[in-house]
């Protein structure tokens, strides 16, 4: 595969003031309704806003900027990227309102230009950076504004679009998933600037530490619980948090844990339910809350845990174990244990997660699932996801016993390597049964569920046929994931099928035009000209084609990158992690599918893991 050369990306900014401001310059109001836009023959068809609709425009040296009802313009005809020739800007993540009245350059030789809406006056800047700047900028957002203790999931604010605004609280149900594919790619950093500063350099130091963070935090929620048999919480509060009414919640104290009296908890018959709750939390974690002088006794975790909470957790594991491991044994002896206890349970207890009063909602790995409709549509990820976890906790405890005899049954006996390939006639068939397309039927956050879960198990695997069969499973996903052309999903299906390629080009535009900062805002694709609109055979629309990142309202890997509908958009007040843009990052650093000056990854590993890609890519 080529090498991504990202030698510049770039960057969005948008600086918001009242139009009294004696900030926004007069001219900008001198513009209003002064000259018609200029000659607009000869440009790419069709733009996002009709060539009629332009009733305002401003030249930059590199670009020409037009206004319209519908937003901002820029043209760039010269541009040395393809999907750089025409951007655009909108409400609600680069203007205040869509309806542009004025656009002025006052200085052509920047790519900066005011522009005046209905509602208020905007500095928008358009500048190139490098893409490790964008990784760390990113990531000082989140440390910042997101992270709650270690974890690193989303942040509500008070005040639209002020960061600093940010709640005190806030929880969600995938706080483990995504915290561990933060620290999968804090990880990796770790390991490139490991190689390349030295262990002692700063910014070692600095990406060490962020990475032992997010690791303890999923550590946490692996032993939070106290439970003491390998449950899994999604996430924890502190007693200064308050505790919201959307699952089940369990308040430790004095060695028990009482399930809270939430709507489900009541629906269910559970709340009030007592439970032991007195197996210790390793001190190394619970330093976590500690810190903030709460202790273990007043702690409330969120239980109903899901399998795609815990494919993160066991891949986190594995890189954990072999980035870390050498250099921590305190973290890498609870790492081995968490695998341990984990996998243990599911093994006893048939397959499942078990809550207090029987088996969690979609912690399920059984064949009796497997015959129900949703669970026989779900067998191939989930078949997956449940050999990796044996597969993950054998390589770092270096053990056998159960967890092979488990994993031998599974595959010679039970047929589980056999259907983790039967993903896309399972979902094609599902989707023809429901009068729909595939896309509609899909559960986008299973991605990365199915992403980590096939690539760690094909690089763990030793036997050739069981790993012909995963990567043919693998491919099986092809049809939704990779049209995405998102790198997290890529690099890893590019060491596990190298055979296959992916295309580069995407993957730089991706880079180059990811956000520069991960608050929530929409973008406006409804109103856009130059979007076709596909409609699907259930009535789902999505856009014809694949918008770049910044101008797309998805900042998640959960979210349908072709959406047409903002449905899902969080607004003006959400600030999400990091992760999307970070963990692919790292990773294309981390096994050198990035142009950087580092010496090659193959050259500087023989890690098991890494080990077994170079094979595969040989």
């Amino acid at each position: 595969m080529e090498k991504l050369r990202l030698k510049h990306v770039l960057l969005r900014e948008t600086e918001f003031f009242d139009k009294a401001s004696p900030a926004v310059p007069k001219e900008l109001f001198s513009a209003v309704g002064v000259g018609a836009p200029p000659e607009l023959s000869g440009l790419p068809e069709p733009l996002p806003s009709k060539k009629s609709e332009y009733t305002c425009f401003a030249r930059t040296d590199a670009a020409l900027w037009l206004g319209a009802p519908n937003g901002l313009t820029r043209i760039e005809p010269d541009a040395e990227r393809a999907a750089d020739t025409v951007m655009f800007f909108s409400a609600n993540r680069h203007l205040e309102d869509d309806n542009v009245l004025a656009v002025y350059a006052p200085d052509p030789s920047t790519e900066k230009v005011w522009v005046l809406t209905d509602t208020a006056a905007q500095l928008v800047s358009l500048r190139e950076t490098t893409a490790e700047e964008k990784a760390m900028r990113l990531t000082a957002e989140t440390k910042r504004y997101v992270d709650r203790h270690g974890l690193v999931t989303q942040r509500d604010l008070k005040k639209a679009r002020d960061p600093e605004s940010r709640v005190p609280y806030g929880h969600s149900d995938n706080s483990g998933a995504f915290t561990a594919v933060y620290a999968i790619g804090e990880l990796m950093k770790y390991a490139c600037f490991r190689d390349k500063y030295g262990e002692d350099a700063p910014l070692t130091v600095e990406a060490k530490n962020s990475a032992v963070r997010a690791v303890e935090a999923c550590q946490l929620l692996m032993n939070i619980s106290c439970r003491g048999d390998g449950f899994v919480a999604r996430t924890f509060i502190t007693p200064a948090e308050p505790v919201p009414d959307d699952g089940l919640f369990y308040r430790i104290e004095n060695g028990k844990a009482v399930c809270l009296e939430t709507t489900e908890a009541k629906s269910l018959g559970v709340a009030g339910r007592v439970i032991p709750a007195d197996a210790p939390v390793p001190k190394r974690l619970a330093h976590l809350y500690e810190d903030e002088g709460f202790t273990t006794d007043g702690m409330v975790y969120k239980g109903d845990t899901s399998s795609d909470e815990l494919t993160p957790h066991f891949a986190l594991i594995y890189f954990a174990h072999e980035i870390l491991g050498k250099t921590d044994p305190e973290l890498d002896e609870i790492l081995k244990t968490s695998a341990k206890n984990t996998m243990s349970h599911i093994i006893n207890n048939g397959y499942r997660l078990m809550e207090c009063f029987g088996v969690t909602t979609w912690g399920r790995w059984n064949e009796e699932h497997f015959d129900t409709g949703i669970g026989w549509a779900d067998a191939a990820l989930k078949s997956a996801e449940l050999l990796m976890y044996h597969r993950v906790t054998m390589a770092v405890t270096g053990e056998a016993g159960i967890f092979r005899q488990s994993y031998d049954r599974l595959t010679k006996e039970r047929g589980y390597a056999e259907l983790t390939t039967t993903h896309e006639e399972r979902f094609r068939i599902c989707a023809e049964l429901l009068g729909e397309d595939v896309y509609e039927e899909m559960m986008y956050g299973d991605h990365m569920a199915a992403t980590l879960a096939y690539w760690v198990l094909i690089a763990l695997e030793n036997d050739p046929r069981l790993r012909e069969l995963y990567k043919e499973g693998f491919r099986g996903w092809n049809g939704t994931i990779r049209r995405e052309h998102n790198p997290g999903y890529d690099f890893p299906y590019f060491l596990c099928c190298p055979e296959d390629g992916i295309d580069t080009e995407m993957l730089v535009d991706w880079f180059r035009r990811q956000n520069g900062s991960f608050l929530a805002a929409s973008t406006a694709v409804e109103s856009r000209n130059d979007v076709q609109i596909v409609t699907l055979r259930g009535g789902s629309k999505e856009t014809g084609h694949l918008l770049m990142p910044d101008e797309r309202a998805v900042s998640k890997f959960d979210r349908n990158p072709f959406a047409f509908y903002d449905r899902d958009g969080a607004g003006i007040r959400v600030i999400e992690s990091c992760y999307v843009y970070t963990f692919s990052y790292w990773l294309g650093r981390y096994f050198g599918f990035i142009e950087e000056d580092l010496a090659p990854r193959a050259s500087r590993r023989s890690s098991d893991l890494n080990g077994r890609v170079k094979k595969q890519r040989s």
